[in-house]
Order: C-alpha cells, then sequence, then structure tokens
C-alpha cells in the first residue's frame, strides 16, 4: 500500500514548522544574532511556518529564499496549475 500526503495542499505543513522547526531555530540563536534565515524551497512548508515563527520572535530578521537556478519555480514566474482538490495537475514546467 501506500499514502498521500498532499503536503503541498495540507495547512499541517506550514503548521507543523511553525511550532517546531521555528522555534528550534530561535532556540539555536537565543542570545545571539540572527541577522538571516537562509531556506530552500519545496512544498513551502518549512518557508512558511518556521519564516512566520522567526518574523514574530525576531521581526528584524531577513528571511531569504533559495531555489536552484535550473528548477526555479518562484523565479519562474509561472504558477503551478491545480485541480479542484488543490493538488498539482502536473509537474511545473520549471522541472
Amino acid at each position: 500500500g501506500w499514502f498521500l500526503c498532499h503536503q503541498f495542499e495540507t495547512e499541517a505543513n506550514w503548521k507543523f514548522h511553525n511550532v517546531t522547526t521555528g522555534p528550534e531555530i530561535l532556540a539555536d540563536f537565543e542570545g545571539k544574532r540572527l541577522d538571516y534565515w537562509v531556506t530552500g524551497y519545496g512544498t513551502g512548508g518549512t518557508f512558511h511556518g518556521a519564516g512566520k515563527a522567526i518574523k514574530a520572535a525576531r521581526p528584524d530578521v531577513k528571511i531569504v529564499l533559495a531555489e536552484p537556478e535550473d528548477a526555479g519555480l518562484l523565479a519562474s514566474g509561472v504558477p503551478t496549475e491545480h485541480k479542484p482538490d488543490g493538488s498539482p495537475s502536473a509537474s511545473h514546467p520549471a522541472f
């Protein structure tokens, strides 16, 4: 069998990172400077959730999103087409 978690579509993705990854990063930098947080972009869950937690605690932190030049989802400017259930209808053209 298999399980499809719909991590691109579920609110639980970013919410999990908001209460785990973000606070973990903040704890690691307690009492230290944190000027920038650089992250990659996959489902967007880490960027959204951890970024939200970091910005809430430290509004001056600059959040930088990095993605491979040859697979630029955001840099392409092309939105992902979706089915009515919110899942991607096909692979993104950047891939």
